[in-house]
């Protein structure tokens, strides 16, 4: 380095730092001093000043629990619709889960245990529960105040005769050969005992006019998330030709239950044809009942979940 700068240049960069070092070398530092920070004393003055600001806020807002409140049923419609609203209705008047518009819940008479039920859910039953982080207990709490306002609304009326239903039921609807009422009937479909408590009025006039338009969804084992009772047509290599509804499923069985109520476990290798008919079901409208026969059918299964 020093013959790429000259000759003398490393001699005369030595003495500069030898005088650098004299210098700083005399110099005397001063002690730091260390700087104590003193809290002040609170004044009479300045607590009074305190006390009169926390009471303020205090009064505040006392004046504005009415608008807390609003506002929090508010907050609460808008988690019930996004966690609730599928099953139950946008307005609570009930859908694929039951109608929340009634002046009491069956099994949830008060605001704690309706939220114990929402946390927790209906063992089974369709009712999940919010036994996960991505619902909070304020909102938990927020959505069991806005449910207990739907009471207050006016529910959908029933204006059918439920023991005209009854007679309608068993014979001119043949809705035994099908479904299970308290241990009656054949369980093709789904079993209807309660099923006042499980489904909303609006929910069962759309499935008996319309039944291809309310199709339950399996909220339970390994189906959980897909269609309950889902119509199949299986053709063997036989010929053989088979209808029912799904039971179980996995990725080489298939077991459906026939109309006639016999469960039945087929290999799907031994099956040239096996057609899911999603978006059907196998339950035939109501076609040449009149709007009083059903409006009886709908006051039966309502009924039938009154006592629940």
């Amino acid at each position: 380095m020093a013959h790429a700068l000259g000759p003398g240049a490393g001699s005369a960069g030595s003495v500069r730092a030898r005088r650098a070092a004299t210098l700083i070398s005399g110099v005397k530092r001063r002690p730091r001093r260390r700087r104590i920070m003193r809290r002040p004393r609170p004044s009479l003055c300045g607590l009074a000043l305190a006390a009169s600001v926390f009471a303020a806020v205090g009064q505040a807002a006392a004046q504005d629990e009415t608008e807390v409140t609003e506002a929090g049923l508010q907050r609460g419609a808008m988690f019930y619709q996004a966690h609730c609203g599928r099953c139950h209705g946008m307005l609570g008047h009930g859908g694929e889960g039951p109608s929340l518009a009634r002046p009491a819940l069956p099994r949830a008479p008060d605001h704690e245990s309706l939220v114990r039920v929402i946390r927790r859910g209906i063992p089974g039953t369709g009712m999940p529960g919010t036994r996960s982080n991505l619902v909070s207990d304020l909102e938990v709490d927020l959505i069991a105040a806005y449910v207990r306002t739907l009471g207050r609304d006016a529910v959908v009326e029933v204006t059918g005769d439920a023991a005209r239903g009854g007679e309608v039921f068993a014979t001119a609807g043949d809705c035994y050969s099908c479904h299970v009422v308290e241990g009656r009937g054949t369980g093709i479909g789904p079993e209807l005992t309660g099923v006042g408590l499980r489904r909303g009025v609006d929910y069962l006039y759309a499935s008996l006019r319309t039944p291809d338009s309310e199709l339950p969804v399996s909220r339970r084992g390994l189906l959980r998330g897909f269609r309950g009772y889902l119509p199949i047509r299986a053709v063997t290599r036989e010929g053989r030709v088979i209808t029912g509804m799904r039971v179980n499923e996995d990725a080489f069985t298939i077991q459906l239950r026939s109309i006639s109520g016999r469960t039945v476990s087929l290999r799907k290798e031994d099956l040239v044809e096996l057609e899911k008919q999603f978006d059907h079901s196998l339950m035939p409208a109501v076609e040449g009942m009149t709007e009083a026969d059903i409006d009886d059918l709908v006051a039966f299964l309502v009924d039938l979940g009154a006592g629940s």
